[in-house]
């Protein structure tokens, strides 16, 4: 199996792939987040996923000889990524069925992604995107800690804020709703999430 083995450090909130960039390698997080942001119809920019350690971007692009980056990347925080060349990733897809079944693991969390990109277009009201990111952030494989289920990683209202194009103060005025509602708390800048949270929060997302 061919190993990631060039990694590079990148700081917060520096650009790591432009729009436009040639496509060279397939990345992954070893270690931080790594911020995907695309344009909108509207012409407007939007983070519309953020991945952290084990994920990996541009293996789609790659095995479709896409060239061009349709997206930008830039590290949400301090972020180490690891990567390997696209030859190399092509290489080890094809010839090893490790890496074959990782690559439709792959495709398969592309496809969700793509979906929920869809789900969280400019059509939809700020207080729709604040909640698709909610679900999104509710991992189902959270460990339970007296009833509550804790997100992977901290956000603070203004991080939320850029992430779904609202103003920060939108934000604080949602989230202490729900927070009275009993469906999330706020410890610390992670995010709590009580029992059967995706199930709960759907009808707040038609409601007024």
């Amino acid at each position: 199996m061919q190993k990631f083995n060039q990694r590079i450090t990148i700081k917060k909130g520096e650009l790591f792939i432009k729009y436009g960039q040639e496509l060279t390698a397939v990345y992954g997080v070893e270690e931080g987040l790594l911020g995907i942001r695309f344009l909108t119809l509207n012409g407007k920019q939007r983070t519309q996923v953020i991945i952290g350690p084990g994920a990996a971007t541009s293996v789609i692009d790659v095995v479709k000889r896409i060239t061009s980056s349709p997206y930008e990347a830039y590290a949400y925080e301090d972020t180490t990524i690891i990567y390997i060349t696209k030859e190399q990733a092509l290489e080890g897809i094809i010839g090893d069925p490790t890496l074959s079944l990782a690559f439709m693991e792959s495709l398969g969390d592309i496809v969700f992604t793509l979906l929920e990109r869809l789900e969280s277009s400019s059509s939809y009201c700020p207080k729709q995107r604040l909640i698709l990111f909610l679900r999104n952030l509710n991992d189902p494989f959270q460990v339970e800690e007296n009833g509550w289920y804790r997100s992977k990683y901290k956000f603070t209202h203004q991080d939320i804020a850029d992430i779904i194009g609202t103003t920060r103060e939108y934000v604080t005025l949602h989230l202490t709703d729900l927070k009275k509602k009993g469906l999330i708390k706020v410890m610390e800048h992670y995010i709590y999430f009580c029992k059967d949270f995706k199930t709960l929060i759907r009808p707040e997302l038609y409601s007024e």
